[in-house]
């Protein structure tokens, strides 16, 4: 039977800059974490129940908690919505299918009845969960390799084209790249197709991570430039296009949020005041005059 959390059967990540670099998992021991973009991007989005925010995140420590104690194959990264409905969305890579079934065997065996019983709570606190499974598109993304440990925001863009005509988007994409790289090559994204899902169409993920909002206004701000470095022919044509044979788009903008990822221990050794917070020690409170001595 499926569970309910995509965390718990489909488990490995680590994410490099926008993508998701695979880890691959046998016996108890983590090896080391290679670079790059993940082939394979699993995205979970929960929507929560009003009211039920404190019970999730207690039940997101607790699944944390129980990974950590058993040295669990799981790495994920959670993020808030700061745009659009309320909800988190969590982000697992992989270097094949194959992986992602090993790491669930791998957690299956080892945590399997620690963690279902925790799934048996977490449900009650969601309005649904939304599941995708991705394939990288590397000649239509520009990917760069930095430290995920000091991102802290990524913003995600669903397309929807309508089927059959990937191949005019694809096309379309690859000027938009080229445009892109001669306005500001520092803009760095994945773009990534759908393979599994709730879609009738041919749905893509755009993916850029940043370390702060001002790198996003920096983007936002060189639009006139790009228009100018693509044509006007051709920019005009990519409206067509979208117009045309656009279902739907729609862009959120995510904050990492620390209390609800698990990245491997180099990822964040270097900056574990954001990522393990120590708790704020409790002040304690000042006895009255009558009762001092």
């Amino acid at each position: 039977m499926v569970q309910p959390r995509i965390r718990q059967h489909i488990a490995c990540m680590a994410i490099a800059m926008v993508g998701v670099t695979a880890v691959a998992v046998s016996a108890q021991e983590h090896p080391p974490t290679p670079s790059g973009p993940a082939p394979v991007l699993v995205t979970a989005r929960e929507m929560l129940k009003p009211g039920y925010e404190a019970e999730h995140a207690r039940l997101e420590a607790e699944y944390l908690a129980v990974l950590n104690a058993g040295n669990g194959s799981e790495y994920y990264l959670g993020m808030g919505a700061i745009s659009g409905k309320q909800q988190v969305m969590f982000l697992s890579g992989y270097s094949s299918l194959e992986e992602m079934a090993d790491v669930h065997d791998y957690n299956e065996t080892m945590l399997g009845e620690k963690l279902a019983k925790i799934d048996s709570e977490h449900g009650a606190t969601l309005a649904g969960v939304n599941t995708d499974i991705w394939r990288l598109r590397p000649e239509l993304s520009n990917p760069d390799i930095v430290d995920l440990g000091k991102m802290r925001f990524m913003e995600l863009t669903r397309i929807h084209v309508k089927l059959g005509h990937s191949p005019e988007f694809t096309d379309m994409l690859k000027q938009i790249k080229a445009g892109w790289m001669k306005t500001d090559p520092d803009f760095h994204f994945l773009l990534y197709q759908q393979v599994f899902g709730n879609s009738k169409d041919d749905s893509y993920l755009v993916v850029i991570a940043v370390k702060s909002l001002a790198d996003l206004d920096k983007h936002h701000l060189t639009m006139a430039k790009f228009q100018q470095e693509l044509g006007e022919n051709a920019y005009k044509q990519m409206l067509d296009f979208e117009s045309a044979n656009y279902d739907s788009t729609a862009s959120n903008l995510y904050v990492f949020t620390p209390s609800m990822s698990r990245l491997p221990e180099s990822w964040i050794k270097d900056d574990l005041e954001f990522w393990r917070p120590k708790p704020i020690a409790e002040v304690p409170a000042k006895k009255s005059a009558t009762t001092q001595k």
